[in-house]
């Protein structure tokens, strides 16, 4: 979906009227998840609901791929306390789908027929084929990647998906979930090491095998599902990582190698207790963070990306962009900001002139002023038209309001580093000595000066829209040797802006180093 399609939709005040909401349910090998989506067709989504449990489906299947009485009962309970969820919550809309376990499970039919008639709700099985597909949906639609692999590992199977242009050229799954993994290698408890290496070698074998799973320049490797989220959050806590975020969360090798190796000696119980360590997930997480570990060294990447959007992303995309052609955004990083902008009900006009006004700013200074570096344009632009997305919380202190939500939320498509400084710089647009704070962790050389001038051409631009009428319709900005001369270009009485720009001049001076004259050019 275009921008201008976006805005198009935007422009009628009535459209926020036609929200729906969508139940996803996820039936897993290991887990059940069901999550809720509030959507207004085209425009912007978010997830307002989600409740997962623990079922472990799998369990005991064996080579005989049969679903197990004690399995069964405990997923017919779930999915039952879902389909009352839903019409409590008055949802009936669902779309509900089962993968590994039951897609291989010879009494398929059976169980199937007794979740409808015990919950009413009606599952379709997805083939390995489909399931990477959606988990492939969901990663590109959620992350930058443009060319690379996306793994999606779950408690039944591991499926693999080679990207280009976006576009899924290659797919293939393999019976490496995380329960399977448990029950076929890691028997003992803590696991032996000949049982790690046995489970090693036989991954060797299978990525070693995968001849188009590789390594180039320019390729990506995103990872998606709730062993890879877990193993991240404990590379997080291990190095008491900055942002409480772990969607778009960059795995190293060197990471994932100290993750596994933290689990190898560990009985269950011990790895109850580690920071940062889900309870339910004890017992195959280091099946899981092996197979983390041994992708990335078999297929030669130095790192990882972590998506929380796999399966159950990828089927709401294919609701939210239907049409014509493959549901994909035709850039991440605009629907995102754009979602997030809708979602707050923004000034729509106001945060497309700030934005006008600050991109103007940006492009007149020469490049030795400000010493530009690749994508600094961007998150100027993105700052801009997110800065008043705060208001919807209260007017006071609405930039403190505006920054959290920005990291509370995330921008998918934008790296942690990326969405720091961006609510950094929502943060620092009306006051405050633009600072990186605990965000510096994150940070690369010189993005404090970048911060600090970003900020100050984000806060002139609010001033000279000061009262919102538009008064100032463009700016010419000229640099002398010690100094920069902004005129106002406007089309009535610009008293206003003259006046709240002259009061914030020393932001320009301190940011750049020259004194700012300003004029009025009617």
């Amino acid at each position: 979906m275009t921008l201008k399609q976006l805005h198009t939709l935007s422009q009628h005040s009535d459209v926020y009227k036609d929200s729906r909401r969508l139940a996803v349910i996820d039936l897993g090998s290991n887990s059940f998840r069901l999550i809720v989506v509030e959507y207004v067709p085209g425009l912007s989504f978010r997830v307002v609901d989600e409740v997962a449990e623990s079922v472990r489906l799998s369990e005991g299947m064996g080579e005989e791929n049969i679903l197990r009485a004690a399995a069964m009962n405990r997923a017919a309970k779930v999915v039952q306390i879902y389909g009352a969820f839903c019409r409590a919550t008055g949802i009936d809309d669902i779309i509900a789908v089962g993968t590994s376990a039951i897609r291989d499970a010879r009494n398929q039919a059976a169980f199937l027929t007794r979740l409808e008639s015990e919950s009413g709700i009606r599952v379709r099985v997805l083939s390995g084929e489909e399931e990477a597909y959606y988990g492939y949906l969901g990663a590109v639609n959620s992350t930058a990647l443009d060319d690379g692999f996306v793994l999606d590992m779950g408690g039944g199977s591991l499926q693999i998906s080679r990207v280009e242009n976006r576009r899924l050229r290659e797919k293939i799954s393999f019976p490496l979930g995380a329960v399977r993994v448990l029950e076929r290698f890691l028997k003992s408890d803590p696991a032996t090491s000949d049982e790690v290496d046995d489970l090693r070698e036989h991954l060797d074998d299978v990525f070693g095998n995968l001849t188009w799973f590789r390594y180039k320049p320019g390729r990506k490797l995103v990872f998606v599902g709730g062993g890879v989220r877990m193993v991240g959050r404990l590379a997080q806590k291990q190095d008491h990582y900055a942002v409480d975020l772990m969607h778009g969360y960059q795995l190293t090798l060197a990471q994932a190698k100290a993750v596994r190796k933290l689990l190898a000696d560990k009985s269950v119980a011990e790895r109850r207790r580690i920071p940062g360590m889900k309870p339910e997930r004890a017992d195959i997480s280091l099946g899981t963070a092996v197979v983390v570990h041994e992708a990335l060294r078999a297929s030669g990447f130095e790192e990882l990306t972590i998506s929380a959007q796999g399966v159950r992303g990828g089927l709401f995309y294919e609701r939210f962009l239907a049409g014509d052609g493959e549901p994909l955004f035709v850039d991440v990083r605009l629907a995102s900001v754009l979602n997030l902008a809708h979602l707050y009900r923004f000034q729509e006009k106001h945060a497309e002139h700030i934005t006008h006004l600050t991109l103007a700013m940006y492009d007149q200074l020469p490049a030795a002023v400000h010493h530009c570096r690749e994508g600094e344009r961007d998150l100027l632009w993105a700052a801009s038209m997110l800065h008043d997305i705060g208001v919807a919380i209260d007017y006071n202190d609405h930039h403190k309001h505006g920054a959290y939500l920005i990291l509370n939320d995330g921008l998918p498509g934008y790296s942690h580093r990326e969405i720091a400084l961006i609510a950094l710089l929502v943060r620092y647009h009306r006051k405050g000595e633009p600072k990186l704070d605990e965000f510096a962790p994150l940070m690369q050389m010189h993005d404090e000066r970048r911060l600090v001038q970003l900020a100050a051409l984000l806060r002139l631009a609010e001033q000279l829209d000061r009262s919102r009428d538009g008064v100032v319709q463009d700016i010419r900005l000229t640099t002398g040797r010690d100094y920069a001369q902004l005129e106002l270009v406007t089309r009535g009485d610009g008293q206003v802006a003259l006046w709240s720009v002259e009061r914030h001049r020393d932001v320009f001076q301190q940011a750049f180093g020259l004194q700012l004259e300003v004029v009025v050019s009617a």
